[in-house]
């Protein structure tokens, strides 16, 4: 399967194909489109605007004549591909936050999830928290404070220690199970060591991809 990842940061690549070789036998092929101007254009709006979705859903028409799939892996503009459809190609596009959403909502217990940029929290909220969801199953939507800074400066274990420790306090506030919701998050747990409270999007999209 050949796919196509729209990141907003270049850091997403390796966490992507970490995620790909440890499915077994690699059934897919990743390539990455870097385009951080992207997110700074919906962060300087204070949001995606109608212009700025029209702009990337050219964008993606001009990408679906050659990929299997597209995963738009940035949660301030993975809304563009909820309403996207390219009805002469067998190309689909997806958000891997609403990956993450949909495996979160399959879950019992009580749930955390954790954003680190304040342009996504409105997104995530939306996302995370349909109103068709049970009142007993919305789970609690925390921005990191101090997170974003941290990334945007380059401060990488800076912004990890403060995601690790926003993980812990979830999970000593009674959560069963803490999402991070963006996928530069993901670099800040070890997801070899197998702790299956702590959910990430590339590996949960991938699979949930071959799913389909």
């Amino acid at each position: 399967m050949l796919i196509a990842c729209l990141h907003t940061a270049a850091s997403n690549i390796a966490l992507f194909d970490a995620a790909a070789h440890s499915l077994p036998r690699a059934p897919v092929t990743l390539n990455h489109i870097v385009m951080p101007q992207l997110l700074s254009e919906a962060e300087a709006s204070g949001g995606m605007t109608q212009a700025q979705q029209q702009h990337i859903e050219r964008l993606l028409h001009s990408l679906t004549p050659w990929f299997d799939a597209i995963l738009i892996t940035c949660s301030t503009i993975g809304a563009v591909a909820d309403g996207f459809s390219a009805p002469d190609s067998g190309c689909r596009v997806y958000r891997t936050d609403r990956m993450l959403a949909d495996h979160l909502h399959q879950l019992s217990g009580p749930s955390r999830v954790l954003c680190a940029a304040p342009s996504t929290l409105n997104a995530t909220r939306a996302l995370f928290c349909p109103a068709s969801l049970p009142a007993e199953r919305q789970p609690d939507i925390h921005l990191v404070p101090d997170a974003w800074d941290a990334f945007k400066a380059g401060e990488l274990a800076r912004y990890y220690a403060l995601i690790r420790a926003a993980v812990q306090q979830g999970l000593e506030q009674g959560a069963k199970q803490v999402a991070l919701a963006q996928v530069s998050m993901a670099a800040a747990i070890d997801e070899k060591g197998g702790d299956s409270s702590v959910l990430t999007i590339p590996l949960l999209a991938l699979q949930a991809l071959l799913r389909r």
